[in-house]
């Protein structure tokens, strides 16, 4: 798994790509979102404040299962 929280793009894509990976995590963007790329499990849990998008939002994981739901705050 791999986390990461800032506003690097390029080192996102790359976390990504490189396929070493199965579950990558990152934040930064306020923008909830799951999806898969390929065998890598990108997920974003939003924003817990709701500041910027109006929307408070977490991420619940579950390892085993790759399941994934975002929950309002």
């Amino acid at each position: 798994m791999g986390l990461l929280h800032g506003d690097d793009r390029e080192l996102l894509q790359a976390l990504i790509g490189r396929k070493a990976f199965d579950i990558v995590i990152h934040g930064h963007t306020h923008r909830a979102e799951v999806r898969d790329l390929g065998a890598t499990l990108v997920v974003n849990p939003g924003e817990a404040c709701g500041y910027l998008t109006g929307r408070p939002t977490i991420a619940v994981l579950d390892t085993a299962t790759r399941d994934v739901e975002v929950l309002p705050l």
